[in-house]
């Protein structure tokens, strides 16, 4: 046995002294091969024709109790989710804002004849759905919906125009770049009109709040009024309704000698956030990048630096 070992253990260095040609061939190629998997394979985040084995479907259902969303919605949707091919598990979760449903299937299963399948089971288990669902949603992961670049913004809270300023300065830049499909912002809102209404003077005015939303929603509209010809011109009409300043939205008749004031308090600002974004331990925002779906992933990043950093230097 010790002998035989010896043999086999020296065979290696024997072959590569008596075929020294063949070797360095041997060894060349391997270098060629590497030299041009180097330079012409792209560094990716995700493979290429790798396919996440795993979709999600949602189902909205506000204000239901988990009970009856497991019931009506959860039970019918996975049994005719059930039956798809290629399944390799299955698990579903019934909440008060509705069902979601994780499905798994099996390495080399085609995702997109997994994915019509999936959405033919939908329409099926739909007529067993109540009246009042909207909506049935399917997600599937791929490489275009993972962010490439996540950055946090502070900004002085003094400034009175934040969404002007991150729009403008930072979030278009980024935009340009090439590769970049879009930058989406955490925790930036633009400032809205702001009209909360007082529920004892309402009630004590006697208006209705659905058609006095309604009648606010109407005043204010841009609308295409068709053409006025004059001599050998053509005159394109707009209609705008708008109001000028926040007092003369206050001071709108909103019954007999009521104005919008006395029932409501009327403000300009960001509306309420259920969430904080924080960078550093500082109030900040956070801009999220995605690439196009072909667009290496590396180069974009790498274009994505250069110009963050000249708009730090600047």
């Amino acid at each position: 046995m010790t002998a035989w070992k010896a043999s086999s253990e020296s065979a290696l260095p024997r072959f590569s002294l008596d075929r020294r040609i063949t070797v360095f061939v041997l060894l060349l190629t391997c270098l060629v091969i590497g030299v041009v998997a180097l330079t012409g394979i792209p560094v990716e985040l995700i493979p290429s024709g790798f396919t996440n084995p795993h979709l999600m479907v949602q189902v909205p259902w506000p204000d239901a109790p988990p009970q009856e969303v497991e019931d009506k919605i959860t039970t019918p949707l996975q049994e005719e989710l059930a039956t798809v091919k290629g399944l390799d598990s299955i698990v579903s979760v019934s909440r008060a804002r509705g069902s979601l449903v994780f499905m798994r299937f099996k390495q080399g299963t085609d995702m997109d004849v997994a994915y019509r399948e999936v959405r033919d089971r939908i329409e099926r288990a739909r007529r067993q759905f109540p009246s009042d669902v909207d909506q049935v949603l399917i997600r599937k992961d791929d490489a275009s919906g993972i962010p490439v670049f996540v950055m946090g913004v502070a900004v002085d809270p003094d400034l009175t125009n934040t969404y002007e300023l991150l729009q403008n300065e930072i979030i278009l830049p980024l935009e340009r770049v090439a590769g970049v499909a879009s930058v989406e912002s955490r925790g930036l809102e633009e400032k809205e009109i702001l009209i909360e209404l007082d529920r004892q003077r309402v009630a004590a005015s006697g208006l209705n709040v659905y058609q006095l939303a309604q009648e606010l929603g109407d005043d204010n509209f841009t609308m295409a009024s068709g053409d006025v010809r004059e001599g050998g011109r053509k005159l394109r009409l707009r209609s705008i309704a708008r109001y000028a300043s926040l007092e003369d939205l206050r001071n709108r008749l909103v019954g007999p000698s009521i104005r919008l004031r006395d029932v409501a308090q009327v403000s300009y600002g960001e509306p309420d956030k259920q969430y904080r974004v924080r960078a550093m331990s500082k109030p900040a925002y956070a801009l999220v990048v995605f690439k196009e779906g072909e667009a290496n992933a590396q180069e974009v990043c790498s274009r994505l630096d250069k110009v963050v950093s000249g708009l730090a230097s600047n």
